[in-house]
């Protein structure tokens, strides 16, 4: 769903092309219509020879593939005015590489990390440590403060000290009693406040969490997060796919009581190489989105740079 989200912009280029439509090209013809007296007026100057030759080849490359996707070829040239026309190559020539690269720089900043809970899955009804993980994005401000709300279900938490940092854990009546071995629970986390430091620019800070994990199998626990600046405040708290998205976490099956995390050889003997590969892929999979994410940017950013490039040097081509 993120990977499609960073390619929006190449899938909207492709659906105008599918239903027969360029981009711009509305404005190529209202171009073409202010030129047209103009175009009167210079109709007895004999164009140059390398214009001539322009009007007359082919499509090829992106703009061979963009009328066979449209049907039909791309608008006319608005002008026939020799001087008016250079000035509008040599104005897109400058634009259309600047947007190309703006495009290029924007991409991996969305993908640039964002306040999460590591391990991002647990299993259900399981003692687990989750830990706040929050990066500063700021280039000049420390974070000073952090408070994330927790989903209904959990009955209580313990924090690990972080120097220099308060917590504050923050109660609220819960909706649906937890029964427990000592009776019901009436009361449960509804906030956890990390206050009282200083995050510089270009850091992270993990904050760990010991709770019991509430909810069913499949199930998706939002946590919402407020990340206070010195001089501005960020929100955490939209859908995965938004530019601020919430910190998740997924409930996995419950483990089966007595299993055993360790591999077992053929004589019954337990290696430690299960455990380390459990404990890494358990490691890993909060970082695998991010890693996705950086990947899909990468992408796009090279697509962009090599059609700022194209469009540079294919520029030349018909100038030459």
């Amino acid at each position: 769903m993120t990977v499609l989200f960073y390619l929006l912009p190449a899938l909207l280029l492709l659906g105008a092309l599918l239903l027969g439509h360029y981009p711009g090209e509305r404005l190529r013809l209202r171009l073409a219509g202010a030129h047209r007296g103009t175009a009167r007026a210079v109709a007895a100057v004999p164009p140059p020879p390398h214009l001539i030759f322009a009007r007359a080849r082919l499509p090829r490359g992106g703009a061979l593939l963009g009328a066979a996707l449209a049907g039909r070829a791309p608008p006319p040239s608005p002008p026939t005015d020799v001087n008016c026309e250079e000035r509008i190559s040599m104005k897109a020539r400058k634009l259309v590489p600047a947007a190309l690269l703006a495009l290029a720089l924007l991409v991996p900043a969305a993908a640039q990390a964002h306040v999460t809970l590591q391990p991002n899955e647990a299993p259900e009804g399981a003692y687990t440590v989750l830990d706040v993980r929050v990066p500063n994005e700021s280039d000049s401000e420390n974070t000073t403060k952090v408070a994330v709300q927790f989903p209904e279900g959990f009955g209580d938490v313990s924090y690990q000290a972080v120097p220099g940092w308060n917590v504050e854990v923050v109660h609220a009546k819960l909706k649906k009693p937890i029964q427990t071995d000592d009776g019901p629970i009436t009361e449960g986390v509804k906030e956890v406040v990390f206050s009282g430091g200083k995050l510089p620019p270009g850091q992270f800070q993990d904050f760990p969490l010991s709770v019991q994990i509430p909810g069913k199998a499949g199930e998706e626990l939002t946590f919402k997060a407020v990340q206070t600046y010195e001089k501005e405040v960020v929100h955490w708290i939209g859908a995965p796919e938004t530019e601020h998205p919430a910190p998740q976490v997924l409930v996995t099956p419950p483990k089966v009581p007595g299993q055993s995390t360790v591999a077992q050889t053929s004589g019954g003997e337990a290696t430690a190489e299960g455990s380390a590969a459990a404990s890494s892929s358990e490691s890993s999979s909060g970082g695998s989105d991010d890693k996705g994410l950086a990947i899909a940017a990468l992408v796009v950013a090279v697509i962009a740079l090599l059609g700022a490039a194209a469009a540079v040097f294919g520029g030349r081509r018909k100038t030459a």
